[in-house]
């Protein structure tokens, strides 16, 4: 479907003069090869019957794809368990901005960047004070923050995922000792966030990209026309292309579910103007699995295949996880508004969207005291299959994971397969011997020759 409306799109925006960034051109095209056989694949065969079959690369993105952002979701946990967050107890603070600053956010990755050193740093005075310490003591914690650019109707919605450990760390003697925080209160979570606020705007105007006039505060920046206009309308769940430009997505609601009464304020959450600060989920330290599932959820892929679907005139549909108040269960796209969707989900080049703070910083001098040093089993290199529909060979580490300063052994898709689903893929299916790969093959006149020879020779038996 990708591959027919995308260049409706590029048509589309063309009447406009108007063409869609290189890094979202790029992203699409790498997309449209990944897992083809016509693109490079690796031979795999098994050791004991010689069972053979072809393996195709992935395309290795990190906005759209699916399967590949399923892989970069299994490693970016299990790195984070094994390597990053130690023994104690960790609290996943969740902070959403208001639609304005979502803009400013998407178009400026650079602002979020300088806002983020402020939160980190507000949040670590508030543990410090509620573990009864003052800043002055010293005291440290680590935060681990994963930049969400997607909501779960794939709106652009750009806001912070922290796993913060909850408490802080003194370091006496050289040797660290960990301060456990009780939850934060209703009123001590509404005052963090007026903090929060309060520093955030005098960052933006610090840095011009705020204006406070006599009537309210306002953004004072030019996005990208092309890509302002799309992610605009991503943010406020309106058409961004085509001849419904600016009309609201068409829904599918279910009058059964239509709630009357409004929802309750969640718990350990506060919100204003906008803002919205949670607390709610914590991990304790025997309960490693659950902080492991909590971290493929904070860095899972925008779009889950599971809750997509086509209907009979071509439109596509979105599950929403949860129903709406009034009813809605479904978004429903056109094809050239759903790759439009897409593309606004594309994060920019050369940002990282994984940081970490204070003492879990690469840059830390207690990060080789705090961190875990756990073992992997494998060697680093040693060659793997791929999964059945055709994914990478073997995973290197993610760019924010040799930031660390640590050297891992990264986990094979094999490994990772295994980890979630138990399930191991180096198992001949036909015999139960080991497969292995045995070339990997790139050349083009040679992959159009096996290909032929696979064609005439027709499916496995």
């Amino acid at each position: 479907m990708i591959e027919s409306a995308f260049p409706l799109l590029l048509a589309q925006m063309s009447k406009r003069d108007s063409r869609l960034p290189g890094f979202v051109m790029r992203e699409f095209e790498q997309y449209l090869q990944c897992g083809r056989l016509e693109n490079g694949f690796v031979r795999v065969k098994c050791d004991g019957c010689r069972h053979e079959h072809l393996v195709a690369f992935s395309c290795k993105q990190r906005g759209i794809c699916p399967s590949c952002g399923a892989r970069r979701m299994v490693e970016s946990a299990a790195h984070l368990i094994d390597y990053v967050l130690p023994d104690v107890p960790v609290r996943q603070w969740v902070l959403s901005f208001p639609w304005p600053l979502r803009m400013l956010f998407a178009a400026r990755p650079d602002a979020l960047s300088r806002c983020l050193s402020v939160i980190t740093r507000a949040i670590q005075s508030d543990l410090t004070h509620r573990a009864g310490l003052k800043v002055s003591s010293g005291a440290r914690t680590g935060v681990v923050t994963v930049i969400q650019r997607f909501g779960g109707a794939l709106n652009l919605n750009i806001h912070l995922h922290m796993l913060v450990l909850d408490g802080v760390y003194t370091f006496e003697g050289g040797r660290p000792h960990f301060h456990r925080t009780r939850a934060p209160d209703p009123v001590q979570l509404k005052r963090l966030l007026d903090r929060l606020i309060h520093r955030i705007l005098r960052r933006l105007v610090t840095d011009g990209l705020l204006v406070v006039d006599s009537e309210q505060p306002r953004l004072d920046f030019q996005p990208d026309e092309t890509m302002g206009n799309i992610e605009s309308a991503s943010i406020r769940y309106r058409i961004a292309v085509g001849p419904d430009a600016g009309r609201r997505t068409m829904v599918i609601i279910d009058p059964h579910l239509v709630s009357e009464v409004p929802r309750s304020t969640k718990p350990f959450t506060a919100a204003r103007d906008g803002f919205s600060l949670n607390a709610a989920v914590v991990c304790q330290p025997h309960q490693r699995q659950r902080l492991e599932r909590l971290c493929r959820y904070i860095t899972r892929p925008a779009v889950s295949l599971k809750r997509l679907s086509v209907d009979a005139k071509g439109h596509i549909r979105y599950a929403l996880k949860h129903p709406w108040s009034n009813g809605t269960t479904h978004l429903v796209f056109g094809p050239v508004d759903f790759i439009a969707r897409l593309a606004a989900l594309v994060p920019r080049p050369r940002r990282h969207l994984t940081r970490y703070h204070g003492v879990l910083a690469p840059n830390s001098p207690y990060r080789s005291m705090i961190v875990p040093r756990r073992k992997r089993q494998g060697r680093v290199g040693q060659s793997v299959p791929k999964d059945s529909e055709g994914q990478c060979l073997q995973s290197m580490p993610e760019p924010d994971a040799v930031e660390s300063g640590y050297p891992l052994a990264p986990l094979t898709w094999a490994q990772r397969l295994k980890r979630v689903f138990d399930n191991d893929i180096t198992v001949c299916p036909k015999c139960g011997g080991r497969l292995r790969v045995i070339a990997d093959v790139t050349d083009p006149e040679l992959i159009r020759r096996i290909l032929a020879h696979r064609a005439q020779r027709g499916p496995p038996v």
